[in-house]
């Protein structure tokens, strides 16, 4: 992103958001060079959830049910040794 990256933008949209009355938007990071041992950082940041690229639509299309699905999420739910997947952080939304 040419003037705000990924994790700033994410700190002002949870900031911005704060501010209001609106509902939580989930945040996924999409990177080819998200570390696992970063996790909590991202989440630390703002970040609900993360997907590698080369994007996987189908994953995408699974992860973003998670959002009104509960089940979904849950199983979505991050796991040592599944990083290369995506999912979301934590089960329930902020």
């Amino acid at each position: 992103m040419p003037i705000v990256d990924g994790i700033g933008s994410t700190k002002m949209i949870c900031e911005s958001a704060s501010n209001s009355s609106h509902t939580h938007v989930p945040i996924f990071a999409v990177s080819a060079s998200l570390m696992e041992r970063d996790r909590q950082m991202y989440m630390d940041c703002g970040f609900d959830g993360w997907i590698m690229k080369p994007i996987d639509f189908t994953r995408v299309n699974h992860l973003l049910m998670g959002v009104r699905d509960d089940q979904v999420r849950n199983d979505s739910v991050y796991q040592p040794g599944s990083w290369e997947k995506g999912g979301w952080f934590e089960g329930a939304i902020r």
